[in-house]
């Protein structure tokens, strides 16, 4: 790899401070003796570090390296902001005022609590599986771009230790960051990364400004040069009104498709959800919501520092050393400017900054893929085994084992997040960014976990028999429009034939045993197969509700990523229904608490 600046002894210094403080601030204010405190902070924390951990959870190191590719990049603007603008914004106050109140009407961990009250608790262990599937593939993606930062950073001493122990510099970078994240969230649970999130967020905001003021330092008109620069190579462009849906960055997908996928992303994704938990009532935990809109105010600053390398590298010239290794992965401009033009001490601030968005973005996930599986499969299990056996669990000892459980489930999937992060290069080459591979990858998944909250709020009055169904069938769906030629060829029949033998075997067959009229389920049957069928013919044809438009390599191009969610929530939304068994019990809404998972 070509060789940049090396760190200094004080880059040293504020990246050793960073981290150490950090995990100091984790220690103190994140201590917990209950699973109440490990998942839910005690419900104490105060508004606006939930607020602020919901930023930096938001954000991730895919804010301070993707945004500002895609703004520099040949042709680049500012029209993947409108996504978090238009649609984040109204998302955030639907759920203040929608599901906030239903979350503390009662003692829940996750909002897949509800789905089990409402739609029976098959449905929950499906919405639990569904959002820890989502999770592992959009921070494996996460953690896949701080791999690449790191490389840059620290490709002397990676190269080093690739050459001592034989793996990939790419692989030790990622367990590097993977080890912080592991630990801070083994510390003290969600309160722990909850203060230790306000800090990072704190340490990413000054170095995104440190940078611009370097940069409008180096120009003959300060940042006056910057924003001349912007304007004349349209670079502030942030509305696109084309309606090609397989364009990502227009104003339709923001305002109708970032809708529905910024609802699911902040109030069923169990990642943003815990967080708002944590508050010590609805009324904070509407104020952590809403007042996390200010994270559109970081992306924009993050975004004025692409503008800032636009000028800035038509006055002075990239490195060979730097050109060569933005030329491998584009979104390394950033650290590759870093390391270039930076001075001692700041350079350090900034690759802080990069890590800690991305530690505090990944251990926001372990948090919540912990919490999830613990409640959804172990705690289940563990109690079924005592009835069985006769047992009765004391709910002291019941904390203490699941605390150990929950804290080997951390390191689990710390693991399987930096192993999946490494395998993760070969697909990010068919993203244009990895912006858009980090956005892209929870939307497989999402859309059928806000059809099934929407099952919820609507008191649709079906039980989860129907959404236990059509889940992976809307996620294969989803995965046949956003994937055409040899790959959705080859995985979507086998997929379908998967799904279409479990339909018969373990719901059709039981179902006429059972006395189900067989016109019922002849009718069901006849809509699984259709639905199927309807996959395997959209991934190997197109979609079919617009004309299929060519590249100029002339591939198909597939539906963009914004549109997963809405694509997949109708599509689970209607089959739910259809293949529901029978009405549902008394609805959610009107019980008046539940019982702790």
């Amino acid at each position: 790899m070509p060789e940049l600046n090396r760190f200094s002894a004080l880059d040293w210094t504020v990246v050793a401070s960073v981290l150490v403080a950090s995990t100091l601030v984790g220690a103190f204010l994140g201590k917990h003796t209950t699973l109440r405190d490990f998942f839910l902070g005690g419900r104490k924390l105060p508004w606006w570090v939930v607020s602020a951990s919901i930023i930096a959870t938001e954000i991730s190191a895919v804010t301070m390296v993707a945004i500002p590719w895609t703004v520099y990049r040949p042709g680049g603007d500012m029209t993947s902001l409108s996504l978090l603008v238009i649609g984040s914004i109204l998302a955030r106050f639907a759920i203040a005022w929608k599901l906030v109140p239903l979350y503390f009407a009662r003692e829940v961990y996750s909002p897949y609590d509800l789905f089990g009250e409402h739609l029976g608790e098959g449905a929950r262990r499906m919405a639990s599986a569904l959002f820890v599937a989502g999770s592992i593939l959009s921070q494996s993606a996460r953690v896949y771009l701080t791999g690449l930062v790191l490389e840059v950073v620290l490709h002397a001493e990676l190269q080093a230790l690739a050459s001592a122990t034989g793996l990939p510099s790419l692989a030790i970078s990622i367990g590097i960051v993977s080890l912080f994240a592991v630990a801070w969230t083994w510390i003290g649970g969600v309160a722990a990364v909850a203060w230790t999130d306000f800090l990072l967020l704190i340490v990413f905001i000054v170095s995104a400004v440190a940078m611009l003021v370097v940069i409008s330092g180096g120009m003959d008109l300060g940042f006056e040069r910057v924003w001349r620069v912007g304007i004349d190579s349209h670079r502030f462009h942030f509305l696109d009104f084309d309606t090609n849906p397989a364009r990502a960055y227009t104003f339709w997908a923001a305002a109708i498709a970032s809708s529905f996928g910024n609802f699911g992303a902040y109030g069923v994704d169990q990642m943003i959800a815990q967080r708002l938990l944590c508050c010590r009532d609805g009324r904070d935990a509407r104020k952590a919501i809403v007042w996390s809109s200010l994270a559109m105010g970081v992306s924009f600053l993050v975004a004025l520092v692409g503008v800032g390398l636009v000028a800035w590298y038509e006055r002075h010239p990239m490195s060979d050393a730097g050109r060569l290794l933005v030329e491998s992965a584009s979104d390394r401009i950033v650290p590759v400017f870093a390391m270039e033009y930076l001075p001692d001490g700041l350079r350090g601030l900034v690759i802080a900054g990069i890590l800690a968005a991305a530690i505090s973005t990944l251990d926001s996930a372990l948090g919540a893929l912990s919490q999830t599986t613990v409640s959804a499969a172990w705690l289940p299990w563990h109690r079924w085994r005592a009835r069985r056996a006769g047992i009765t669990v004391e709910p002291a000892r019941e904390d203490r084992t699941t605390l150990r459980v929950s804290r080997g489930l951390v390191l689990v999937f710390g693991a399987l997040l930096g192993t999946l992060g490494v395998a993760m290069e070969p697909v990010a080459r068919r993203f244009g960014s990895v912006l858009d591979l980090a956005l892209s990858m929870p939307g497989y998944t999402r859309g059928a976990l806000l059809a099934g909250m929407l099952l919820v709020l609507t008191r649709a009055p079906v039980d989860g028999s129907g959404f236990l169904w059509a889940a992976p069938v809307s996620a294969l769906w989803v995965f046949c429009c956003a994937w055409h030629g040899p790959k959705s060829e080859t995985y979507a029949p086998a997929l379908a034939f998967t799904i279409a033998a479990g339909w018969v075997f373990l719901r059709a067959w039981p179902d006429l045993r059972g006395g189900e009229r067989s016109g019922r389920v002849a009718l069901q049957t006849f809509v699984m197969f259709a639905a199927l069928s309807l996959c395997i013919w959209v991934g190997r044809h197109g979609e079919i509700w617009w004309q299929p438009v060519a590249s100029d390599s002339g591939r198909w191009l597939a539906l963009a990523f914004p549109w997963y969610e809405p694509a997949g929530c109708v599509f689970a939304f209607v089959l739910a229904h259809v293949l529901a068994r029978t009405h549902a019990r008394a609805g959610v809404l009107d019980r008046p608490a539940m019982s702790r998972s």
